[in-house]
């Protein structure tokens, strides 16, 4: 008699775990298949308007300002062309009007990190193009490194800066 008990018991817990499988299978199923149809935005703080309804316009408006505001792009000419040592020559700079950020570009030589140009400040949508070197060099090809401070608008603090490689080419 005990070991008919034992074996209805083996056979309950059987049906109740293939039950509980089945429960579990369905609802996975459900969920899978059907989905919140409701899509729930996330939206930075930082995103939000100031005041007034969140419409998509304003919240695109706002998100562009920020980008913008966050923008940096610079042109520099690869190759700065000096006639001779002594003289001005080309180096063409380009602070954008699309930056809001003034910059200052110092040049150094590779070779010995020693700085033969600053700019000082160049403001958006200004542009540096034929500039003497404070440093004399002579006849040949320098690789060089331009660093550019890039500078808050409004407190004129620095704000970063970034590097590029170029090339100046000393003609006599």
């Amino acid at each position: 008699m005990e070991q008919t008990n034992q074996t209805e018991k083996k056979e309950q817990r059987k049906w109740v775990l293939w039950l509980l499988l089945l429960a579990v299978l369905a609802g996975g199923i459900g969920y899978y298949f059907y989905p919140s149809k409701e899509a729930v935005p996330l939206i930075s703080a930082d995103l939000l308007p100031e005041a007034g309804d969140a419409t998509d316009q304003r919240l695109a408006e706002r998100a562009q300002e920020i980008a913008d505001a966050n923008y940096f792009t610079l042109q520099i000419n690869p190759t700065a062309l000096f006639e001779d040592g002594h003289s001005a020559g080309s180096i063409e700079i380009v602070n954008p009007g699309t930056n809001v950020y003034p910059i200052a570009v110092d040049i150094s030589l590779l070779s010995s990190g020693e700085v033969i140009y600053s700019s000082g400040a160049i403001y958006p949508n200004q542009f540096v193009e034929n500039v003497n070197l404070t440093t004399p060099l002579a006849k040949g090809e320098y690789p060089a490194k331009a660093t550019i401070n890039i500078y808050d608008p409004e407190t004129k603090e620095k704000q970063g800066v970034t590097e590029a490689e170029l090339t100046i080419i000393v003609k006599n």
